[in-house]
């Protein structure tokens, strides 16, 4: 026979248990979506994800659509491998553009001391990304402030090495690129994943006591080397017109050498021609020259007067004019 209050007693009981089998359900349901939802994640183009499982590395992955095991197995940590970050050291930008604005900061920083012992505010930047993310995450604790770090003690053991005048003026292009090549010899010592693209000195300047002082003696200078530039224009310009001139003479000299051995030669031909003729007619040669030369010395002379060595007793006649025109 049916028994109502039996039955009233089980409805509840019945319920309960269809509720609690659709809450397991719903559950089961949102979890297993969760962990579908959890088992992917992308990568953006100019990052890449550094897995680990259970906490220890497992691998890197490249930009786009990866698969993961869900529920915090696996964890992908995404780095931006193709970023530049930028460190700032003793100036601070403000407002970056065509006109960049900044300000001071960090004083006790970019005030160094010289090889020289004089003092110089050195400003400079590091430009830096990540060429591998496992180094970045795992193997140094804090990057950027090792690097902050690292850059302070190059840069004051390069400036130390070096005069203030090299520092504030000749030297800084030299000193940046030599800065950087160290500061990336000692990030690769503590593994830190980090290239750096550039060092540079923004500025250097003496400290604000001693400003004047500096530019005074930077005017100094700049008026020496003037000087010295003008100095050396005048020698290049001296140097090839005395060339100029040395070679002339000695063009000159060696004209005036070839002359004189044409002549020699000439007169060498002459003499060894009429020697020949010489022994040939000894006699009649030695009229001949001596006939020749005296000719050439009579028609170098004046008036001549012949007389003959053989005539006695000649009284010069002298011609007397009378006055009126009479002889």
């Amino acid at each position: 026979m049916f028994d109502a209050r039996q039955f009233r007693r089980q409805a509840p009981d019945i319920s309960v248990g269809h509720a609690i089998a659709a809450f397991v359900a719903v559950a089961a349901v949102l979890i297993v979506l969760s962990g579908a939802w959890s088992c992917f994640y992308t990568v953006p183009a100019d990052s890449e994800a550094v897995v680990l499982r259970f906490g220890r590395y497992k691998s890197t992955q490249p930009p786009g659509l990866h698969f993961k095991l869900p529920f915090g197995i696996d964890r992908a940590n995404i780095v931006a491998v193709r970023k530049v970050e930028t460190e700032e050291f003793g100036r601070e930008t403000l407002v970056a553009g065509t006109r960049t604005q900044y300000r001071r900061r960090d004083e006790e920083i970019s005030l160094m001391l010289t090889g020289d012992l004089n003092c110089a505010v050195v400003e400079w930047i590091v430009q830096y990304r990540i060429k591998n993310s496992r180094d970045y995450l795992y193997k140094v604790k804090d990057v950027p402030d090792t690097i902050r770090d690292a850059s302070e003690s190059v840069i004051r053991r390069l400036v130390g090495d070096r005069s203030v005048d090299e520092v504030i003026t000749s030297g800084r292009e030299e000193l940046g690129a030599e800065a950087e090549n160290q500061l990336q010899k000692l990030l690769d010592e503590y593994e830190c994943g980090i290239d750096v693209v550039a060092l540079k000195l923004q500025n250097a300047t003496p400290p604000e006591a001693v400003k004047d002082a500096f530019e005074n003696v930077n005017r100094a200078k700049q008026l020496k080397d003037k000087v010295i530039n003008e100095a050396e224009a005048q020698r290049n310009k001296e140097i090839p017109a005395a060339r100029g001139k040395r070679d002339g003479l000695i063009n000159e000299a060696e004209g005036y050498k070839q002359k004189l051995i044409k002549e020699a030669t000439g007169e060498t031909a002459a003499f060894l021609k009429q020697l020949a003729e010489y022994k040939k007619a000894p006699e009649i040669t030695k009229a001949r020259l001596f006939l020749e030369t005296m000719e050439e010395i009579f028609s170098k002379s004046g008036k001549k007067t012949i007389v003959d060595k053989e005539l006695k007793g000649i009284v010069p006649l002298l011609q007397l004019r009378a006055k009126g025109g009479a002889k």
